[in-house]
């Protein structure tokens, strides 16, 4: 391997790591100190979520943590197969992916589900929390750059 490959990929987990310590510190910091608080456009309120999204599959603990480490090393299979094409932006956005599905994997093997946290206030969704917003942002990134990459094969 060389170098630039071995630079990059620390970078890639040095920034999944960062993100990941800012993920669990904000959940940390909201739910100690700002359960029920009301900020006009969402509040934080805590709750358990035992299944995936919209608490699909809430009694299928194992099969989530199963299924979240068949994902987590296919994305993370694509990110090294790819990394030398990856422009700057992939880059984030691939570790804003990789950090959300740790995260969320993370507190379903320690807790045996994820905190949710999140309430927007106009409109009705689902509580949710920064892990899922990393998940959301990380991957519509990355299929839009896939979708709509050039010829070349450049991201």
């Amino acid at each position: 391997m060389d170098t630039k490959f071995l630079k990059k990929t620390a970078l890639f987990f040095i920034i999944t790591l960062f993100l990941c310590f800012v993920s669990f510190s904000l959940r940390n910091f909201l739910i100690l100190h700002c359960n029920n608080c009301n900020f006009k456009v969402f509040q934080i309120e805590y709750i358990k979520n035992y299944g995936a999204a919209f608490s699909l599959l809430h009694t299928h603990t194992s099969f989530l943590i199963t299924i979240s480490i068949v994902i987590l090393f296919v994305v993370l299979f694509y990110i090294f197969s790819n990394l030398d094409k990856f422009s700057k932006s992939d880059f984030l956005f691939a570790s804003i992916l990789t950090s959300g599905i740790i995260c969320n994997l993370v507190e379903r093997l320690s807790d045996g589900f994820v905190t949710d946290y999140i309430r927007l206030n106009f409109v009705i969704f689902p509580i949710f929390n920064v892990s899922d917003i990393f998940i959301c942002i990380g991957a519509f990134v990355l299929i839009c750059n896939i979708l709509f990459s050039n010829e070349s094969g450049q991201h």
